[in-house]
């Protein structure tokens, strides 16, 4: 028996899925759909001259679980950001160019003091609805944990946020998933990884040293043998024995998705 296991990134995963403006709504048939393919590729790549049983042993899918915890209301951490934007030339040069449009005419610590409270509800809003979407991800999770047996969703990752800039980095989800491709070496025969990130790499070359054979998934838009819209690292691909190519509209075609009105 070949042990199959899919090692996702779920942040490149959803982002594949919404960039060919595609919706999975039963991701059991999904990876089900991608192990098959997988599997033809790898008997060919890896020259199998019979046809050994296989399984999908699991799908482990990394995921953003949670956000850096702010606390707004507490003067001190208004303090703390007002210091910051006071010390960020840009930032406050642009906050005081609106500020100054919607108070013309008036003294210049009127206008610093605006300048600062629209940049703080800026990043206020901004905040909560990153907060939002992190609780939408955990109940979208928990769905998909209770539809199927052999997916584990891991929330591993979080967002470290940058208030007054408003924008996010990913951490904890690319080294969780690369231990476990390690750790769990005796589990599988094939590793095979839904992920574009090149910091994939080493981890890849780990599992191939130790007599693994290694898979990733190319998402692709339009339609066989068209690469529209690839953005895929081909120095991942040239680390992997062997690449499976899914395309947006055999995926729509064949059931696996639908189109996304929207996002």
């Amino acid at each position: 028996m070949h042990r199959f296991v899919i090692f996702v990134d779920g942040s490149n995963l959803i982002g594949s899925l919404r960039g060919m403006s595609l919706r999975v709504d039963d991701y059991e048939k999904f990876y089900r759909y991608i192990f098959d393919a997988a599997v033809a590729i790898w008997r060919l790549t890896a020259i199998v001259t019979s046809a050994p049983p296989v399984q999908l042993f699991r799908v482990n899918w990394y995921a953003i679980g949670a956000v850096d915890q702010w606390d707004l209301a507490d003067p001190k951490v208004q303090s703390t950001l007002r210091a910051q934007f006071e010390k960020d030339f840009d930032l406050k040069k642009t906050y005081m160019a609106l500020a100054g449009v919607k108070l013309p005419d008036r003294p210049q610590e009127e206008v610093a003091t605006e300048a600062w409270s629209m940049c703080f509800l800026a990043a206020k809003e901004w905040y909560d609805k990153r907060c939002d979407l992190v609780e939408g991800f955990k109940r979208f999770h928990h769905g998909v944990r209770a539809g199927t047996d052999f997916i584990d969703v891991i929330e591993c990752g979080r967002w470290k946020v940058d208030l007054l800039h408003r924008a996010v980095t990913e951490k904890g989800v690319d080294t969780r998933m690369a231990v476990d491709m390690v750790t769990s070496l005796p589990n599988y025969d094939v590793a095979l990884v839904v992920s574009g990130d090149a910091d994939s790499i080493p981890s890849v070359e780990h599992v191939k040293a130790h007599g693994k054979h290694v898979g990733v998934v190319e998402f692709l838009g339009g339609y066989p043998p068209e690469k529209k819209g690839a953005t895929f690292s081909s120095r991942l691909k040239v680390a992997a024995d062997f690449v499976v190519q899914s395309y947006e509209m055999d995926l729509v075609g064949k059931g696996m998705a639908t189109k996304a009105t929207s996002y």
